[in-house]
């Protein structure tokens, strides 16, 4: 299975799906030669865990582009010495830890929600890859972030429930994070206007997969259903979160200071799990491949 670099290891995580990858510096010179064999497991099972970095954002965002094309953040207090690095922390870029009432803490309660990355664009994204810096305490409950394949959760709904969602788009709004939360200051005229409420299929037909196909929804974007009434559409949305939570098709990884994890953001979901923001601090950082197609559904020409 290994034949990356003679001193990687390469396992199975304990979950439905993902590989881990250790004694891999995704630093190191020659990584570009890696990349092919590194873009099949990344196909096969949807999530890499790099463990063991030690990475500057310079090089984070290096290893990120052999990728793909980088996607910009429109959150202009979010990002640090880079528009295409996210701060995922409830500490700010001074080092302070933020309680969980500020507004940093609360964008990251959004998180917390099933969701894809960047599903709010027309274009969602290819892939995402966060990067621990700090991390919770061993006896700590939460901080964790958990998948879902939502291969495996389409596969499973009943034929009656496949045929309802066959047609129906949800509607996914940068700004729905503040209907959730109306503490959230509101989106700014640059952020309106650069991602404006975009419609995607329910069901994601992938091409590169013969045609298999996914769920494709966010619990922290949305909840409105194209077709539907508001009534309706709530609770069939409802109904497809229930889905996810209770799936058994689910990834929970812990995180270690200095894992870099890869996702691939066209056929799962994710959220990070609740902890106590309050009296432990967490940061990681994340750079995102941009998608290079609009979503196609079962009616896409």
């Amino acid at each position: 299975m290994n034949n990356i670099n003679k001193n990687a290891l390469i396992g199975d995580l304990n979950g439905a799906f993902g590989v881990s990858i250790d004694k891999y510096d995704v630093s190191r010179a020659g990584v570009r030669d890696d990349i092919p064999r590194l873009k099949q497991l990344f196909d096969q099972h949807h999530v890499l865990v790099f463990k063991n970095q030690n990475l500057s954002e310079k090089q984070q965002i290096e290893f990120t582009k052999l990728w793909g094309s980088l996607e910009n953040f429109p959150e202009a207090d979010k990002t640090k010495d880079s528009v295409t690095t996210y701060h995922v922390a409830n500490v700010s870029a001074a080092g302070d830890h933020l309680s969980e009432n500020h507004t940093q803490s609360v964008f990251q309660k959004v998180n917390q929600l099933w969701h894809t990355d960047s599903s709010y664009r027309f274009i969602p994204s290819f892939a995402s890859l966060l990067y621990a810096i700090e991390v919770l305490p061993n006896h700590a409950l939460g901080g964790e972030t958990e998948f879902v394949d939502m291969f495996s959760v389409y596969k499973n709904l009943s034929d009656e429930k496949k045929a309802a969602v066959e047609s129906l788009h949800m509607v996914h709004y940068y700004e729905y994070g503040r209907r959730i939360f109306p503490q959230l200051p509101a989106i700014n005229s640059f952020e309106r206007e650069n991602v404006p409420p975009v419609s995607h299929p329910l069901v994601r037909v992938h091409q590169n997969r013969k045609g298999s196909r996914s769920l494709f929804f966010t619990e922290n974007a949305g909840g409105e259903v194209s077709g539907m009434d508001h009534s309706s559409g709530k609770s069939l949305h409802a109904e497809l979160v229930a889905a996810v939570s209770g799936s058994h098709y689910k990834l929970k990884h812990r995180w270690s200071k200095g894992d870099l994890v890869m996702w691939d953001n066209r056929c799962l979901v994710h959220r990070a799990v609740p902890y106590d923001m309050n009296n432990y601090r967490r940061v990681l950082r994340r750079t995102t491949v941009a998608g290079k197609e609009p979503v196609r559904g079962p009616f896409s020409s």
